[in-house]
């Protein structure tokens, strides 16, 4: 392919933490250009989680992999990784294991209360 038609580089930085601010509507999938994004829309409470995984798995996958799976035109060998992609995969934690203590606070809290039974 020539440099006109080569699609644009994506970058890791700018995935990683569109996961993490927009994954709950798929905001980083929209940026690679895939049609996954249709499956956040359709599950958004939940889809939450799964944009704060995909930063936690695009962010610890070696630039390589990365490079092979969203940058197939370019050089497997860019590396991308910097300590922004690194604090977007802890306030993924951060955010993540909030969430999920936060809910099972709830369900406890609402089985031994004898609001579910």
């Amino acid at each position: 392919m020539n440099a006109s038609t080569q699609e644009p580089f994506k970058s890791k930085l700018l995935f990683c933490w569109l996961a993490l601010l927009t994954g709950a509507i798929g905001g980083h999938w929209i940026y690679a250009g895939k049609k996954r994004f249709w499956f956040y829309m359709l599950t958004f409470p939940l889809s939450a989680f799964a944009g704060w995984i995909d930063t936690m798995r695009y962010g610890l996958m070696k630039d390589e992999e990365f490079n092979a799976k969203l940058n197939p035109e370019y050089a497997k060998d860019i590396p991308q990784t910097t300590g922004a992609v690194v604090v977007s995969i802890a306030l993924s934690l951060a955010f993540g294991m909030t969430a999920l203590m936060a809910t099972l606070a709830m369900v406890f809290q609402w089985y031994f209360s004898g609001i579910v039974s």
